[in-house]
C-alpha cells in the first residue's frame, strides 16, 4: 500500500515537472527589431502594428513553431548592436554577407526568397555599372546602416533612412545613382511618380532568418517551418499582398 502511494506521488511529481517544462517551452519569446524608419514593403509600422514582407514571414514562422514574437523599435544600427548582446534574437530576411566576421553571434536558416539590388538613376542619366570601380568619382545613395558589396569603391556615399528618401535624392539629382532592392524601389516609384529609371542589377542574394546563437537549438524547427510555408504557398502570398 505504502509503495503504491509513493509510486503515485512520484508519478504526479514527474507529471507536474513535465507540465512546467512544457509551459516554459511554449512561453519562449523571440525578439525582433522593427526600425523606426519606414522600410516598406519589408518592415514598417502602421495603424495595425508592425507589418511588411519580412515581419509577416517571421510572424508566420513563429506561429508555425508555437513561440511568441515580440517587436521592438530600434534604428538599424541600434538593432544590430542589440542582436550582438542577445537583446534582439531573430531577424528576417537577411544574408550572411551583410554581417562579416559575426559567425560567433548568429546562425542562418535555409533560404526563404531572393532579393535583387539594382542601381537607380535620375531619368535620362544612366550609365553602365559592370562593377563598383566605375563609381569612384560618383555620389551613391543607400540605406543608412546597410552594407553593400564593393562599397569601398564609392566616391562618396549619401544615406537615406528608407527607400523613399533614397529615391528623393535620386529624383532631385543630389546623387549620381542610388542602390535599392527592386521591390522596394518599384513600390515607391509607383506611388510617388519619381523621375528615375532602373539601371543594371547590382547583385542578387538569397535571404534567410538570422538567429542569435542562444537560439541555435531552434534552427531545425525554423527550417521545417520555412519548408511548410513554402509548400503551402504562404511565402508567395505574403510577398504578393505587401507589394499591392
Amino acid at each position: 500500500m505504502f509503495a503504491r502511494e509513493m509510486h503515485k506521488r512520484l508519478f504526479l511529481i514527474f507529471l507536474l515537472a513535465s507540465l512546467i517544462m512544457s509551459v516554459k517551452a511554449s512561453a519562449q519569446e523571440w525578439v525582433m527589431s522593427v526600425q523606426h524608419a519606414d522600410l516598406s514593403p519589408f518592415k514598417h509600422r502602421n495603424g495595425f502594428g508592425p507589418g511588411g514582407i519580412n515581419v509577416d514571414i517571421m510572424s508566420a514562422i513563429a506561429h508555425e513553431i508555437g513561440v511568441d514574437l515580440k517587436f521592438v523599435d530600434f534604428t538599424i544600427a541600434e538593432g544590430r548592436k542589440k542582436f550582438k548582446t542577445g537583446d534582439v534574437t531573430v531577424d528576417c530576411c537577411l544574408n550572411e554577407i551583410w554581417f562579416p566576421k559575426q559567425q560567433d553571434v548568429h546562425v542562418f536558416s535555409k533560404p526563404i526568397y531572393h532579393l535583387i539590388e539594382v542601381f537607380v538613376f535620375p531619368k535620362g542619366k544612366t550609365f553602365p555599372v559592370p562593377d563598383t570601380t566605375v563609381l569612384t568619382d560618383k555620389t551613391v545613395a543607400g540605406i543608412r546602416g546597410f552594407t553593400y558589396p564593393g562599397q569601398e569603391n564609392y566616391g562618396r556615399r549619401v544615406d537615406g533612412d528608407n527607400p523613399l528618401e533614397v529615391l528623393r535624392l535620386v529624383h532631385e539629382g543630389k546623387v549620381d545613382v542610388g542602390v535599392l532592392e527592386r521591390h522596394a524601389a518599384s513600390f515607391y516609384i509607383n506611388s510617388n511618380k519619381f523621375k528615375v529609371q532602373f539601371g543594371d542589377p547590382y547583385y542578387s542574394v538569397e535571404v534567410s532568418v538570422r538567429l542569435h546563437r542562444s537560439l541555435e537549438n531552434r534552427l531545425e524547427d525554423i527550417n521545417h517551418a520555412i519548408d511548410r510555408l513554402k509548400s503551402n504557398g504562404m511565402i508567395k502570398q505574403i510577398i504578393a499582398r505587401n507589394l499591392r
